[in-house]
């Protein structure tokens, strides 16, 4: 063994000892292996489990995630709406899937390629229907793959970029790999780009050493701006960047506009709407007017400033607060034309530098400089004081409340007890509002209704009660690894934690204040009593399933479900 692997399995084994309750190793590896190779996309732990496959008929793949502009794509996302049109998406937008597979072996082998092959042939062919592709394959595989394969449909006319992934993680020595793997390599490389006209795709052995190197990189906040013209006040700069050299700030070392950037922004890239193809034809334009004439700017939050004599801003902690549509329309427009177009060297954008140590601060800036368009304020959620609170509490108490995307994770805490702002809103709609069939089906949109949102985080709710949902859904979802294959618990997560809460509550709970008498104790239950609930749960859901036509994923996300799920939580305490 070399000595990436056994740094490797070090890394591996530090993960797991820090968790109360260590991962299964193949599924430990699994999520090490999406976390390294998507690292560019600085995804949470949540967001890595939602892509994870596993299990059987899996056509051997283990990880499918399909990212849009470099946004993650799930079943909730707006793009899959009814009602949503393609043309709110650019023209020519990236749209990439990558699909991974990772095993604990030592080296690698030509199979490996031949079962993919075979495998994401039929997957990608658009005349399958899913009841044929269930033949062999799972629904969790096939609905994962239909997030691409719906985003292709889709957005057609709007001619996206496709591009295919596909990463065979272990942990031997890519230089060791025989001819046979590298031609079994390239061939599948060529066949998906016949499978998907007009595509690209990219094919990687990564091992022991790729991994070890990926895993010691940490998203880049420390980075340098050229501003061609600045005013200083204190610690505050405003000034011009040519749009050159903000397009070089924007990019990795790919070209890849830096995502990781705009974690604390609080609204995602609006694709082409009307702001955006204002942006856009202004940045086409040949007129004379510069570009910072039309256009509000861009406001940058960092912890340090250093101005070199060139007038070279070295910026430490960056984060882009304000200005996610101007930056994806410049990163978009330079990249097409940067070369031979005058442009972007004779053109400005508006600039705002912040130096802001302390967080509440911060916080007071993100939401005024996005207050002067509309945003739902909700979307401004994570600068709010219930949130935190909510982090306080939860770090006096050995847990770590996410507030700001990725910041624990960054800072090494175990990831059992990092909880999302996503992940505890999902908790308390299914706990403490008896709505896990909303939790199921709206995970990334539930905190964008006003409505919801004012029952999910409420001031006058005991901050003990956050905590216990938190506690009590993660150790649902830690048992159930065990208790459940992956696609029935990716389905009943939800129900699991609603009727275990219900059952020891004794009643329906429809306002977590209800919670705050329970909340005052740990609750305590094994993997037996998960097993159980599991089980009668999957009973209770094959039955309103048959009732109505419909699958377990359509059961999980409906309205009678929940009923049978409190009444035969009730009749437990009843007993």
């Amino acid at each position: 063994m070399n000595n990436e692997a056994i740094l490797v399995n070090q890394y591996l084994k530090a993960a797991q000892h820090a968790r109360e309750t260590p991962l299964p190793d193949d599924i430990a590896f699994e999520l090490f292996a999406a976390q390294c190779v998507l690292r560019e996309f600085d995804l949470s732990d949540e967001e890595i489990e939602l892509g994870r496959i596993g299990g059987g008929m899996d056509g051997g793949i283990d990880g499918l995630y399909v990212f849009l502009d470099g946004v993650l794509l799930n079943e909730d996302s707006g793009l899959f709406a009814d009602d949503y049109k393609a043309s709110n998406v650019r023209k020519n937008a990236e749209l990439d899937v990558w699909i991974i597979q990772a095993k604990q072996e030592s080296s690698f082998t030509e199979t490996a390629f031949d079962k993919l092959q075979s495998s994401l042939g039929r997957l990608f062919d658009l005349a399958k229907t899913d009841e044929q592709l269930e033949i062999l394959y799972s629904k969790e595989l096939i609905s994962r793959v239909r997030l691409f394969t719906d985003a292709w449909l889709k957005l057609g006319i709007r001619k996206p970029l496709i591009t295919m992934h596909v990463d065979y993680v272990t942990k031997g020595d890519c230089s060791a790999a025989g001819k046979a793997v590298e031609h079994k390599r390239s061939e599948l490389e060529t066949f998906l780009e016949s499978q998907v006209s007009g595509a690209a795709s990219i094919a990687r052995l990564v091992g022991a050493a790729e991994l070890y190197q990926l895993s010691s990189t940490e998203p880049e906040y420390d980075l340098q701006l050229r501003v061609a013209h600045y005013v200083p006040k204190g610690t505050a700069y405003s000034g011009l960047v040519r749009l050159n050299d903000y397009y070089d700030f924007l990019s990795d070392d790919r070209g890849r506009l830096r995502t990781n950037l705009f974690d604390s922004n609080v609204r995602d890239y609006q694709g082409e709407v009307m702001v955006n193809r204002a942006i856009q034809s202004t940045l086409e334009s040949y007129a004379d007017e510069d570009f910072w004439w039309f256009n509000n700017g861009v406001t940058i939050l960092c912890s340090s400033v250093s101005i070199s004599g060139d007038s070279t801003f070295t910026l430490t902690g960056v984060q882009i607060v304000n200005g996610m549509q101007t930056s994806h329309e410049v990163h978009t427009a330079v990249s097409k034309s940067r070369l031979e177009d005058e442009r972007w060297q004779n053109r400005s954008v508006s600039v705002r530098i912040i130096q802001a140590l302390d967080e509440e601060v911060r916080d007071k800036i993100i939401r005024a400089t996005n207050s002067q368009t509309k945003v739902h304020d909700a979307s401004l959620h994570a600068t709010e004081k219930i949130h935190r609170q909510i982090e306080a509490h939860f770090k006096a108490h050995g847990w770590f409340y996410d507030r700001r995307k990725n910041f624990y994770k960054n800072t090494g805490k175990a990831a059992d007890r990092i909880i999302s702002i996503p992940a505890l809103g999902q908790a308390i709609m299914a706990m403490g509002l008896s709505r896990p069939n909303d939790a199921r089906a709206r995970p990334t949109t539930l905190l964008n209704n006003a409505k919801d949102y004012g029952s999910l985080f409420n001031e006058r709710t005991d901050l003990d009660v956050y905590l216990w949902l938190a506690s009590v859904q993660r150790r649902v979802d830690t048992l159930m690894l065990t208790a459940a294959e992956r696609f029935v618990r990716a389905n009943l997560r939800f129900h699991v934690s609603c009727f275990i809460a219900t059952r020891h509550h004794g009643a329906a709970i429809y306002n977590p204040k209800q919670l705050a008498k329970l909340a005052a104790d740990p609750l305590n239950f094994d993997l037996d009593y998960v097993s159980k609930v599991t089980e009668q749960l999957q009973d209770l859901a094959e039955s309103v399933g048959k009732g109505n036509d419909w699958t377990l994923d359509r059961v999980a996300k409906s309205k009678p479900f929940v009923e049978v799920t409190i009444a035969a939580a009730l009749e437990v305490v009843s007993e």
